[in-house]
């Protein structure tokens, strides 16, 4: 199972930059989405008649490949929408959170009446859906002025790097701390109803942070919400280590919103207002690779290794640790580009 799980992450963290490359260069955008959507929904009717592991390896790896550009494509999207309308990205992004809550719950209660295929059944019909809401996607407006090469080499300056390094650190912890929330829950006797209550609740707790996050942006930018959530999770990772009652834990996730959700909406635009014309989807798809592709697999790897060698105070106190570094790196990025500035109104 882990190593199946591990598969999508790896192939995304190498193919999502190709993706959205071929996209910006050749105006696909909708064609590739409409593309991965309904070839997902093939990639997961096999995998449903898969009857052994090794049968299931070819179907994952399917699935990884046509799904990878997904979120780049739409994040991109929902940005220029978002832009051309006087939108918020985070008005919009808002209807992710809400469709995960309310699958997670409705799917729940199917598959508990009808069984595990009835899981893939429902992604078949909900992906179905989306591409026919897909076919009346209008043309992208912003089109790239130059090549490639040169639009990756006005988005790759110091800020952008440092940006990218920070971020990376800051999700290999949460990455690690979220692939062992679970067990440390129930390590501190929080029941199987309380574990996944608590998913609910860190998904509840995105949406008034999803919803304010364009009066947020105004007021503190999205630097600003960046640096918030970087102080969040790692207040939160630090209460985890403290905590032993489940009760506790449960009220700590309410943090969830201003941390994951507040980074989400930070990082999505702090990568636009530094992308050239026409390289969105380029931009936000190294964006995904490094902090939910790279990071995911370094820190269940990381996570592993410490759950097993330090215990679970220390596990979270050095995760809290790396998320410091994050925001110290982050923070050093902001100055490059004051210096940036200065140097550019001298000149």
């Amino acid at each position: 199972i882990g190593t199946l799980a591990a598969l999508p992450v790896l192939i995304t963290a190498t193919i999502t930059f190709v993706w959205a490359a071929i996209a910006d260069t050749f105006r696909l955008h909708r064609v590739i989405l409409r593309a991965s959507f309904l070839l997902s929904a093939v990639a997961v009717y096999g995998l449903s008649q898969a009857k052994h592991f090794v049968a299931l390896i070819p179907w994952v790896f399917a699935y990884a490949i046509v799904t990878s550009p997904i979120s780049p494509l739409l994040d991109s999207n929902a940005l220029e929408v978002a832009k051309e309308r006087q939108h918020s990205y985070g008005g919009l992004r808002v209807w992710g959170s809400v469709g995960w809550a309310v699958s997670t719950w409705l799917i729940g209660l199917l598959i508990e009446a009808r069984g595990t295929r009835w899981f893939f059944y429902s992604y078949i019909v909900l992906i179905t859906v989306a591409f026919l809401f897909s076919l009346f996607q209008p043309a992208r407006k912003l089109v790239q002025r130059s090549s490639l090469f040169h639009g990756l080499r006005e988005l790759f300056r110091a800020e952008f790097i440092l940006f990218l390094v920070s971020v990376f650190l800051l999700t290999t912890a949460s990455g690690g701390v979220n692939s062992f929330f679970s067990l440390y829950l129930n390590r501190i006797g929080a029941t199987e109803g309380q574990i996944g209550f608590s998913w609910a609740l860190a998904a509840v707790s995105e949406l008034p942070v999803m919803v304010f996050s364009a009066v947020m942006l105004r007021r503190i930018g999205a630097e600003g919400l960046l640096v918030m959530a970087f102080l969040v999770f790692i207040f939160r990772w630090v209460l985890y280590s403290v905590i032993d009652v489940p009760l506790w834990a449960l009220l700590t996730q309410l943090l969830h919103g201003l941390s994951f959700a507040a980074f989400l909406v930070g990082g999505v635009t702090f990568v636009s207002e530094r992308t050239p014309p026409g390289l969105s989807a380029t931009a936000q798809a190294i964006y995904s690779t490094a902090t939910f592709g790279l990071a995911s697999v370094t820190g269940s790897l990381i996570g592993g290794y410490l759950y097993d060698n330090v215990g679970m105070q220390n596990f979270f106190r050095i995760f809290s640790l790396l998320g410091l570094a994050g925001l110290a790196i982050f923070l050093i990025a902001g100055k490059y580009k004051l210096i940036s500035s200065e140097g550019g109104e001298k000149r």
